[in-house]
This record gives C-alpha cells, sequence and structure tokens, in this order.
C-alpha cells in the first residue's frame, strides 16, 4: 500500500492551511478599518481557542493538561506567537493596504535564517534559494513603480520578528503534548491579555456595537479561518524542522492576492505576476530540501 512521506504530509498540511491564512489576512486587513484592531484580534483569539478546546475534547487530548513540563514552552510560545505579534499586526493591518498587510509578513523568513541556525538548523543552499525565491517573489509583487511604507507597514514587519522564536518553543511543546493543547492554552491566553489591552487602550462604547454588526465575520475569523489553519500548521510543524514548515507557510500571499483580486478589485500587474512565479521557484526549492533530523537541534530535548 502506498504511503506519503511524513514531509509529504506536512507539505499538504501547510499547503491547505495557507489558503485559510491568506484568507484570514485579507479579513483583519479589511475588517479593522471598521473595528477596533485589538478588541478584533482578542475576540477572534478567544473564539478561535472554544475551537480548538471542543477539538481537544473531541480527540480526547485534554488530558495531556495535566503534564506540567510544557507549561513553559507554551507560555514562550504563546508569548513570541499571539501576544506581541497579534497586537502588532492587527494595528499595522488597519493602517495599510491589504497586499501590503499580507505580503509584509514575509519579513518573517529574514528573521528565520538568520534565527535557526542557533536552534542547531544548517543554512544550506536550498534554503537560502527557497526562502531567497519566496521573499524575492514578494518584492516583486510589492513593487508598484516605487515603494512607500508607513507606520502600519513597519508594524507588520516589526510583528514577524518573534516568530522563530515561538516556532522553537513550539516545537519543544510538541515533544510533550499534542497542538490541538498548545493552540487552546496559547489562544486562550493569549486572548486574554489582547483583550486587556483593548479595554486599557480602546473605547469600549463601541464593543457591542461591533458584535452586532460584524459577528459573521467575527465568528468566520476565529472558527476557521485563525483556528483550523493554524491546526493544519501545527501538524506540518510536527512533520518538518521550523525553516522548512516557515517557508513554505510564506506562500499564502499568493492567496490573498487572489482574493483581493477576485473580491475586493485588486489589479494584478506584471509586477505581481512576475512576484508569483519566483515564489513558485523558491516554493519549488523548499519542497526539495529534506528537515533536518530534529534528534540534531536544540528543540529536540526539552
Amino acid at each position: 500500500m502506498f504511503k506519503l512521506k511524513p514531509e509529504t504530509i506536512g507539505t499538504i498540511f501547510i499547503l491547505l492551511g495557507n489558503i485559510l491564512y491568506g484568507a484570514f489576512i485579507v479579513i483583519v486587513n479589511q475588517t479593522t478599518k471598521q473595528i477596533q484592531p485589538l478588541f478584533f484580534a482578542s475576540i477572534s483569539v478567544l473564539i478561535a481557542s472554544l475551537t480548538t478546546l471542543v477539538y481537544a475534547f473531541y480527540k480526547g487530548k485534554l488530558k495531556e493538561l495535566k503534564i506540567r513540563k510544557s507549561y513553559y514552552p507554551i507560555l514562550m510560545t504563546t508569548l513570541f506567537i499571539v501576544i506581541i505579534p497579534f497586537t502588532l499586526f492587527f494595528i499595522g493591518a488597519s493602517k495599510t493596504s491589504g497586499i501590503n498587510s499580507s505580503l509584509l509578513l514575509l519579513s518573517e523568513i529574514i528573521f528565520t535564517v538568520i534565527i535557526t541556525p542557533f536552534f542547531g538548523e544548517t543554512t544550506s543552499l536550498y534554503k537560502i534559494l527557497g526562502a531567497g525565491g519566496i521573499f524575492l517573489g514578494a518584492i516583486f509583487i510589492l513593487y508598484n513603480n516605487n515603494f512607500k511604507i508607513n507606520i502600519g507597514d513597519i508594524l507588520i514587519i516589526l510583528s514577524t520578528l518573534t516568530f522563530p522564536l515561538g516556532n522553537f518553543y513550539a516545537k519543544k511543546a510538541l515533544n510533550l503534548v499534542s497542538s490541538e493543547i498548545i493552540l487552546f492554552i496559547r489562544f486562550l491566553l493569549g486572548g486574554l491579555v489582547i483583550g486587556t489591552l483593548s479595554l486599557m487602550f480602546e473605547p469600549t462604547n463601541l464593543i457591542k456595537n461591533s458584535i452586532v454588526n460584524h459577528w459573521p465575520i467575527i465568528l468566520l475569523n476565529g472558527i476557521l479561518l485563525l483556528s483550523v489553519s493554524k491546526m493544519f500548521y501545527y501538524e506540518a510543524l510536527k512533520r518538518m524542522d521550523i525553516s522548512k514548515t516557515i517557508s513554505l507557510g510564506m506562500t499564502f500571499p499568493i492567496y490573498s492576492l487572489l482574493i483581493l483580486t477576485i473580491f475586493f478589485k485588486e489589479e494584478i500587474t506584471p509586477y505581481k505576476w512576475i512576484g508569483i512565479a519566483v515564489m513558485l521557484i523558491g516554493v519549488y526549492f523548499t519542497i526539495k530540501r529534506k528537515s533536518v533530523d530534529p534528534k540534531l537541534t536544540k528543540y529536540a530535548h526539552n
């Protein structure tokens, strides 16, 4: 019987998740222009926590909450993947375009290539070609005869800085508990912290109207686009190293661009078509590279 290799399964998971995550980025960009960004971030994340809690219960994983050794890496994952990045990204997305909101997240590739060697992941030629191709493709997509950057763009770039650290701790946590438990705790704690920031810095009198007027988008964002996309991501992360998972994960702007073009009438210029082609070349080299043996990395042991 034909059996898929773990890396092949991981690749399928990440590419499926990218479709949902690409839509998530567009929804955040469009909705934060109508709803307070921190409130939208917190309620989306809290709904995602409920979704993953139900899934963890269905899978019989709730007993893993007793594994105290997992608490520290999960807390660090929450800080570096939810609290810091989501706070910066949701605010930044409210101040820039949909295309910029999606493509500037590709800055994560640069930080990943720089940081992951410290985790024990070697920097190979395929790794550089893959990450470089995806990033260069994004530059072509972003270019429109000039480059303009604003405070929203800067916040989005900064939001990617801690992702490699978060993925490092997520890999350590995956040695101890399932992805369902990690996602449940990180969404719950992250949502509570960001919600507190929203209550401190955003007008509370608009919350009721925001929920009443936008509840379908809020539910769609939390249940499907955020929680399910991240379930796919963690299933991929279990089967591949951090660098390969992130590089393949960075193809989501293709889907964001398609959604913006079809539903929001964004124009696809020749530069964008070139960018998509270059990005796909980068994806090819990334898929071709084998993940580093987890036993040789610093996240293999706790």
